[in-house]
């Protein structure tokens, strides 16, 4: 193989290139939103490591595309074209890319895989731990399996990209169908996982939709995959590589950033929260009565304020019902419900101060 020649990229290419550029901003402002608020919370796990991790490695894919564009990829590869020596001259390198490109695929998507589950152990290990580490030992043997598969395809491997025949490969295009049809399916396994945990939470309707829905978002990545399954029917691998594989390029890396944002845009949930406290303080600032403060005083049980330090702490901790207080039923609201626990009452004619009254708070969403 010769140097490579630079060719000027098709226009769908720059569109492309621009559209994913965009996407991976958005997936780094997403992660960086979900690290900040697990450090002012709980403190950083190993979900969010594997999301971070994610990240850099779907960034590379970036990297891979221009790679790729730039070489050819989006030309037909027509024998009586001017570009049809430079085409054949840059082969080899597109051969490689896509090599490398595969095993980042599978890795940054291993990585998104683990990173939702492990959030799952760490938000709903009482009522899915079973199912979680299934699920988990499902997609750790899929990531290794498949690693070991593409990279091993071909005997020896650099048959792979080489155009000379220097040994024998496995069925490239079926390996591709089983990784995409696999992938659909762990993806679906995660999706389903927490939904009916979430459906039982105490929460509005609405708001259990929107947390579903969170969830759901990756269905998207879903129907991506089985576009790119259709699009595996229409490369040519021997004919006409570089005019057949440019949407395949492009919706691996859409898959990877999509599903980045997805599994990561839950984790920005206590900025909600917080932008929906600032609302109810300028509502009661205004004259308006909160609800559950008035509810609170009618029935003699002081109600702390949601203004606890650590508001920033994991957006679902799940509690089962009889350890719920019976009282959390009275708290419509979707947040974490507070519960409050006060010392006895004292003796009739007792002097009390309403200050000296001692309220203790933990935050849970409870389940109904």
């Amino acid at each position: 193989m010769g140097s490579v020649i630079i060719i000027p990229m098709v226009d769908r290419a720059r569109d492309a290139l621009i559209a994913l550029s965009f996407l991976w901003v958005v997936f780094g402002f997403v992660v960086a939103g979900r690290v900040f608020a697990r450090h002012r919370g709980i403190g950083l796990g190993l979900d969010d490591g594997l999301a971070v991790a994610a990240f850099c490695l779907t960034g590379t894919t970036i990297g891979f595309n221009a790679a790729v564009f730039t070489a050819g990829v989006g030309h037909d590869m027509v024998p009586d074209s001017d570009l049809f020596p430079t085409l054949m001259n840059n082969l080899e390198f597109m051969m490689k890319i896509t090599f490398i490109f595969t095993i980042v695929y599978i890795w940054s998507l291993f990585a998104l895989k683990m990173s939702q589950l492990w959030f799952y152990l760490r938000a709903f290990s009482v009522h899915l731990k079973v199912w979680i580490w299934i699920v988990s030992g499902i997609c750790i043997a899929w990531g290794v399996i498949f690693t070991f598969v593409v990279t091993f395809l071909c005997d020896p491997i650099e048959q792979q990209w080489t155009l000379m025949r220097i040994g024998k490969c496995m069925d490239q295009i079926l390996v591709l169908k089983c990784v995409i049809m696999t992938n659909i399916l762990t993806d679906l396994m995660i999706i389903v996982l927490p939904m009916r945990t979430v459906w039982s939470l105490q929460m509005r309707t609405t708001e259990k939709v929107a947390v579903a829905s969170c969830f759901a978002i990756g269905l998207a990545c879903v129907v991506i995959g089985l576009v790119r399954f259709g699009e595996i029917f229409v490369i040519d691998m021997v004919g006409n590589f570089t005019g057949t594989s440019f949407t395949t390029f492009m919706l691996c890396s859409i898959e990877l950033m999509l599903a980045g944002i997805c599994i990561n845009i839950p984790m920005l949930r206590p900025f909600y929260l917080r932008w929906r406290k600032k609302g109810k303080s300028s509502a009661d600032s205004s004259g308006y009565a909160n609800p559950s403060t008035l509810q609170g005083a009618r029935s003699g049980k002081a109600t702390p304020l949601p203004s606890v330090k650590g508001n920033y702490s994991a957006w679902i901790e799940l509690e089962d019902d009889k350890d719920r207080d019976s009282d959390s039923n009275n708290d419509g609201c979707s947040e974490r419900k507070l519960t409050t626990a006060s010392r006895p009452d004292p003796p009739v004619g007792s002097p009390t101060e309403p200050s000296a009254i001692h309220v203790s708070t933990k935050w849970t969403i409870t389940r109904d």
